[in-house]
């Protein structure tokens, strides 16, 4: 598939979205819809902002307009639209905004991804943010192998006293390196492990504080996303550099056996509830508190976004409804069909397992953050069955 056909098929989704809700056309201003709609192209300066510096308008009929101001419309025309057909509605920076730009020039029942046009359809588009042709798999698979070396490397670099804000750097470091951008790195040593799901390394502060910057005596989780052209890929591990309870490393096989059957039920023509059942019963299966989902969100889809939609009890969000590839058909000429990536991110005290996977078109599964380098939890054993599911262990240190 040419970066043409590519485009195409994702403003074919967008259009079958728009002719789905009769709506006449849609202001993509935030960072993760922009990517979706162009294949991976990028309108972002400040990278850690939901919304970009410009926008796309896109219409039912299949027009593509770049909407923006002349700061950034030489470089977006020139490096990341070129060639695909889009035509150009600037503006002056101190002038206006991009939705008064549509108002003032085109006619119809338009919608937005911010609010600033009509609806805000930023939630409704989640499923089209999942949709994933197979080259954008076959992306997911090279960003999974960049962010399985980033990870390894920052993992095997952790030495006994490294400060938590030490670790986090290395993993950006090494996810820059591969040329990704890593937008979440968490890092926790010890019992900040246990206290908390979301564990920002501490910090010295920059005027005087009592907050000091704790470092590694145990073990460490280290948490990251690394993002490259649109698409992001989820992985946690944890490093073991002293002495810890035994209890942990059995904790981690048990949540990464309930991370496998998890996985393992992300089939085609189920729901993102139908996993998240089985979520709620592998906890009690595997030796958890049965309400222990309650303390952390478990993940769900992925592609253009770290998560398009998080699995909850009675979600009905579809796992490869059919129907879209017709479509899509219907309106651009391209054949295609389409697969989806996920990110389960079970946890319980002290422990979490988290991939990204990909399911293929055909149903077959493929984990895309691998780390062999790594040591391998016995799943089959966890399970007390065979499973295809891979999970890393404990990373240890050669002499904890």
């Amino acid at each position: 598939m040419t970066e043409h056909d590519l485009f195409r098929v994702r403003i074919a989704l967008v259009q079958a979205f728009l002719r789905d809700h009769q709506y006449d056309g849609v202001l993509l201003s935030r960072v993760d819809n922009f990517a979706m709609a162009t294949g991976g192209k990028r309108n972002y300066v400040y990278i850690v902002g939901d919304i970009g510096v410009c926008s796309l308008f896109v219409t039912a009929g299949g027009d593509v307009y770049y909407v923006g101001t002349n700061i950034e419309e030489a470089r977006v025309m020139e490096e990341e639209l070129a060639g695909l057909g889009c035509k150009s509605r600037p503006f002056l920076w101190f002038e206006t905004s991009a939705a008064e730009v549509v108002r003032r020039e085109f006619r119809g029942n338009f919608v937005s991804d911010d609010g600033s046009l009509g609806k805000n359809v930023h939630e409704d588009l989640a499923y089209v943010r999942s949709l994933l042709t197979p080259d954008e798999l076959e992306k997911y698979r090279r960003l999974g192998k960049l962010a399985a070396e980033a990870m390894t490397a920052a993992v095997e670099s952790v030495e006994p006293g490294m400060p938590e804000w030490d670790i986090a750097a290395r993993l950006v470091a090494e996810g820059t390196k591969r040329r990704c951008l890593v937008p979440v790195s968490l890092i926790a040593a010890d019992e900040r492990i246990a206290k908390y799901r979301h564990p920002i390394p501490t910090e010295q502060p920059l005027l005087d504080g009592d907050t000091s910057e704790r470092s590694v005596r145990g073990y460490v989780m280290i948490v990251g996303c690394f993002w490259k052209e649109g698409l992001v890929a989820s992985i946690t591990r944890f490093r073991q550099v002293g002495d810890i309870p035994p209890s942990i490393h059995d904790a981690y096989a048990r949540v990464a056996g309930v991370d496998a059957l998890m996985q393992e039920a992300s089939e085609p023509g189920k729901t993102l509830g139908d996993v998240f059942a089985v979520c709620q019963e592998a906890y009690a299966r595997m030796g958890f508190p049965a309400n222990e989902w309650h303390n952390h969100h478990q993940g769900g889809t992925a592609g253009y976004a770290g998560r398009t939609r998080k699995g909850t009890p009675g979600e009905r969000f579809p796992i490869l409804e059919k129907g879209w590839s017709e479509r899509v058909k219907d309106i651009s000429g391209i054949s295609v069909e389409f697969g989806q990536a996920f990110a389960w991110n079970p946890s319980a005290v002290g422990v979490k397992s988290e991939d990204t996977f990909i399911l293929m078109p055909d149903g077959r599964k493929e984990i895309v953050t691998l780390t062999p380098k790594l040591p391998q939890i016995d799943l089959e054993a966890v399970l007390g069955r065979k499973t295809t599911v891979i999970k890393s262990g404990v990373a240890r240190a050669s002499r904890p």
